[in-house]
């Protein structure tokens, strides 16, 4: 290899080390977010079928804004629009237009997490949850463990709670699932794993208020994965996106149902896994999960943390759930002799 290329190469490779996977970044406040479609299989773009889910539509999304990123949970709003919350301290809201562009995106720190007694810590929000008809949020954090609520349109944070339950959770592997039930009652599952299984909590009603009483649980994930997001669907059930991280193969999800029902009817809670993704198949660091429904048919919507490196991306997937068997319609009843053939 002549001296120059030699040269050349080895400038490429010290300014890869240098860069040690984190973006560039330059300084903007757009708020601009746009769509890039992609395939759920490049070996074979017609694949729908993964699991018992039907393959819709995926995107990644991208914006100028510095701020925009490291997408930890992701909630769908009673207009059909989308908010994410970043891992640091931030939320991300859009709609999509004919699955061509984003609609009314914004890109915006939480409230009152800044201040000369606050740091990051205080700003490692990994998980939302939104009531309709009151049009509140929640958001879990997890270096600082902590609740906070805040009014429609995070106008402001209208209180916070410590619940001594989470405080001896890891650092950083604190409070990462945080659902809503129809009901009131809400789950917080830890990314914490001991023993194969999560410390979760199951609270009566809304955790801020005073009142609220809690029922400590295990939920056992997917074995190699952690549980990074759930949402309630209109049956009852949660759909959870597992994620798991490997060498060389890289990340890998799975989504599973579980009914809340089991929370106190045996020593450790579980799911049962629909869909998997692996590579060839699109995937990266999935942490989020919506239902969306349009009529009877029920979506399930996954968004990926790109930890603001370069090597990842924040992709958005669309996938329908499979219509529920119709419990009206009577079963089907063998013939008289066709048993002992």
């Amino acid at each position: 290899m002549p001296p120059k290329i030699k040269r050349l190469a080895l400038g490429i490779g010290l300014a890869c080390v240098a860069v040690g996977g984190v973006r560039t970044i330059y300084p903007s406040d757009s708020q601009d977010i746009t769509l890039k479609p992609l395939t759920l299989n490049p070996d074979n773009p017609a694949m729908r079928k993964v699991g018992e889910l039907e393959f819709i539509a995926a995107w990644e999304l991208r914006s100028r804004n510095d701020d925009f990123g490291g997408i930890s949970a992701l909630t769908a709003l009673k207009d059909g629009r989308f908010v994410g919350i970043g891992d640091a301290g931030t939320i991300i809201g859009f709609g999509l237009t004919n699955h061509a562009s984003t609609n009314r995106p914004f890109i915006a720190p939480l409230p009152n997490l800044n201040g000369p007694e606050t740091n990051y810590k205080d700003r490692d929000s990994e998980g939302i949850a939104y009531d309709p008809d009151s049009d509140q949020f929640w958001v879990s954090f997890e270096a600082h463990h902590a609740i906070r609520r805040y009014s429609g349109s995070f106008a402001h944070s209208t209180g916070i709670v410590r619940p001594a339950a989470m405080q001896n959770w890891p650092k950083n592997k604190g409070a990462e699932s945080l659902i809503r039930l129809k009901d009131g009652q809400f789950i917080i599952i830890a990314e914490s794993v001991d023993d194969g299984t999560h410390p979760a909590l199951l609270f009566s009603g809304d955790p801020v208020e005073r009142g609220s009483n809690i029922t400590q649980f295990r939920f056992r994930p997917p074995t190699g994965y952690r549980v990074t997001d759930g949402a309630e669907l209109p049956d009852g059930r949660i759909a959870l996106v597992n994620r798991s991280i490997g060498f060389p193969q890289g990340f890998s999800a799975k989504v599973s149902l579980f009914n809340p029902n089991d929370i106190g009817t045996s020593a450790v809670a579980a799911g049962t896994v629909i869909a998997s993704l692996a590579s060839p198949l699109l995937v990266d660091n999935l942490e989020g999960i919506a239902v969306t429904t349009e009529g009877p048919r029920v979506y399930l919507w996954l968004i990926s943390d790109n930890n603001f490196s370069i090597f990842q991306r924040t992709i958005l997937m669309k996938f329908r759930l499979p219509s529920a068997p119709d419990k009206k319609k009577p079963e089907a009843v063998s013939a008289p002799g066709f048993d002992s053939l």
